[in-house]
């Protein structure tokens, strides 16, 4: 420390070092991590986050960088979707405050998707927690199912080949020629909501034992993510929970579209 003539800057480099190293942390991490006082920790991370340095995601209420740093491990957010979660949470947070059940706000990325922040802590039903930034099989997932019935069939056609290999992310994870897929997602556009396969049972090691319904959202006219209603698998037909609660789930879509258009406008 001798010759630093900014000890809180010091600090909160450290923080800031320690989450590019250790990845999503509580304050109690941070703390064994950097050895400084929590409370100093927590005046820097409410810095840091007022300057959309670092983010505390609702689904575990762990911190993460936002920037990249040359400690870096893992994945970030990258900056063209922070806006996406600034507009998006608040949102989903009103609809599961109104319908009780979790959402995950999810990214179409290049070949699968990402959950990138949940409401599921909010919800009074117990359910599987998740992990932020977990990649989910686009092909299976009600979100993925969500996003591409909102794409043309060569695009989607585009997409099987790409991941035709991948044994994680490919449409060979669900079992399904290109053919019957494309049949799934015309039933999708038809009831106008994505859902999981059947042959999906998650990304966890168990089955999660989770349904869900799930819409696209816009941005600029192009489908940019997703974001879904959880409910147990047992609990009761999809069908009966998109009667009940898919009109919420759209107008929250809506909402979120509105809002990136006039961010990016």
């Amino acid at each position: 420390m001798t010759g630093l003539k900014n000890r809180s800057l010091d600090r909160g480099i450290m923080i800031m070092e320690a989450l590019a190293r250790c990845g999503a942390s509580t304050l109690a991490d941070l703390h064994r991590e950097c050895a400084i006082p929590k409370s100093t920790i927590r005046r820097l991370l409410g810095t840091l986050q007022a300057r959309r340095i670092v983010r505390r995601s609702l689904a575990d209420q762990k911190y993460r960088i936002n920037i990249t740093m040359p400690a870096s491990a893992g994945e970030l957010v990258p900056q063209e979707q922070l806006h996406y979660i600034d507009i998006a949470m608040p949102i989903i947070t009103e609809l599961t405050k109104s319908v009780k059940w979790p959402t995950d706000l999810q990214v179409l990325e290049d070949h699968n998707m990402r959950i990138i922040d949940s409401t599921r802590p909010l919800s009074p039903y117990h359910l599987y927690r998740g992990l932020v930034d977990r990649k989910l099989n686009l092909f299976g997932s009600a979100t993925g199912l969500s996003c591409l019935s909102a794409l043309s069939d060569s695009e989607i056609q585009r997409l099987i080949k790409a991941t035709a290999s991948d044994r994680v992310f490919g449409l060979g994870r669900v079992h399904m020629t290109p053919d019957m897929f494309l049949a799934e997602v015309n039933k999708a556009r038809k009831r106008g909501y994505g859902v999981r396969l059947a042959t999906y049972l998650g990304e966890t090691v168990l089955d999660d034992g989770l349904a869900a319904i799930a819409v696209p959202v816009y941005e600029n006219g192009d489908v940019f993510g997703s974001i879904s209603l959880l409910f147990p698998r047992e609990y009761v037909t999809v069908e009966r929970f998109a009667d009940v609660y898919l009109d919420e789930l759209n107008t929250a879509a809506a909402r979120i579209t509105i809002d990136l258009e006039q961010f990016t406008n």
